[in-house]
């Protein structure tokens, strides 16, 4: 992995302790990677603190030998984050609606993060990883009777609840003038793995297929160890509180992404391009609220990905971006269609 590259037009000598949130997850992990990059590249100008629920962990206890110290907090425990963020210049903040699919405690944890930054002295600057409100795109649309909020939101009228929870709190964050980078972050090529959406078939005689109702847009998607990159590099500009950020490795089409597949895994993908609707009625544990995701990203496709170009200096100092076919090609293995390549 390219390391996250050190400025210093935009950073002082003085070490700087970063608290990372979510540490032993994906993006924590990756921010973690990233910084761990930076000190071995030579720049030692910041401490990293690990947060982590469970200390004693195998994936924290991984992560150990790349921070300075790994500290226990969890998000439902407010002073357990004022002790964990004490003495520190910045704090990386991601909250996961995945982990147990209710919105409401999601942004119940935010607010939790978002008191205890509140009665911490010291922290500058905030990265906090988010993402749009659903709801202000449908407001302002032509066809806005045609879209239906998710039934487990209904009460609070959201379309895309593991979006919108984040966008309601980090208004909140900025409203109350905590020094925050909002951080928009893209689709991860890791979905492709972990949430079950590479290439499958449904007989033996079948195609492997990418089945999304992405139509004809480009994609914006992003590596997880970019989103780590990209934090890491904003924690270098000082210029960037109070500012939106946004993060993709790549822009491609579904098309384009089956190709990339079919090239690196040595056997055909086609792209089955399905309606939202269709998704939706897919069935699976929130197959409604991904739906509406997509659907919000097709008809947005512009203002959307718009917001997540990284700009050249941006992506010198993150060492550059990693593209689809690097990333899978260093992860083919993932994938059952690709055991012959």
């Amino acid at each position: 992995m390219n390391c996250c590259k050190s400025s210093s037009a935009v950073v002082d000598n003085d070490t700087k302790l970063i608290a990372v949130m979510g540490a032993t997850g994906a993006q924590g992990g990756a921010v973690v990677r990233a910084f761990d990059a930076l000190k071995k590249s030579g720049y030692a100008g910041y401490r990293i603190r690990a947060i982590t629920r469970d200390p004693t962990s195998e994936k924290a206890k991984a992560i150990a030998p790349l921070v300075d110290e790994v500290v226990k907090a969890d998000g439902d425990d407010e002073e357990s984050l004022v002790a964990a963020f004490e003495g520190c210049y910045g704090v990386f903040v991601l909250s996961n609606f995945w982990e147990d699919m209710d919105v409401k405690h999601e942004m119940q944890v935010l607010r939790n993060v978002k008191n205890a930054l509140k009665k911490t002295e010291g922290v500058k600057h905030i990265v906090l990883s988010t993402l749009e409100d659903s709801r202000k795109f449908v407001a302002n649309a032509e066809n806005k009777d045609t879209w239906k909020v998710v039934k487990s939101s209904e009460e609070l009228g959201m379309y895309v609840p593991h979006f919108d929870g984040k966008a309601e709190a980090t208004e909140e964050y900025i409203s109350e003038g905590l020094p925050i980078t909002r951080f928009l972050i893209s689709f991860y090529y890791e979905n492709f793995i972990n949430f079950g959406m590479g290439p499958t078939r449904q007989t033996d005689s079948d195609p492997y297929a990418i089945t999304l109702p992405l139509g004809d847009i480009k994609l914006a998607a992003v590596a997880v160890a970019d989103i780590g990159k990209a934090a890491c590099a904003v924690f270098q500009d000082e210029s960037l509180i109070g500012k939106t950020v946004g993060v993709a490795s790549d822009f491609l089409t579904g098309q384009e992404i089956a190709d990339i597949f079919t090239k690196v895994c040595g056997q055909t993908v086609v792209f089955n391009a399905v309606p939202s609707e269709v998704y939706a009625s897919f069935g699976f544990p929130g197959a409604d609220d991904l739906a509406n995701m997509f659907r919000l990203k097709v008809e947005n496709n512009e203002a959307y990905n718009g917001c997540r170009v990284v700009s050249d200096e941006m992506k010198e100092r993150m060492g550059g971006l990693i593209s689809l076919e690097t990333w899978l090609t260093e992860n083919k293995t993932a994938f059952p269609h690709a055991e012959e390549c």
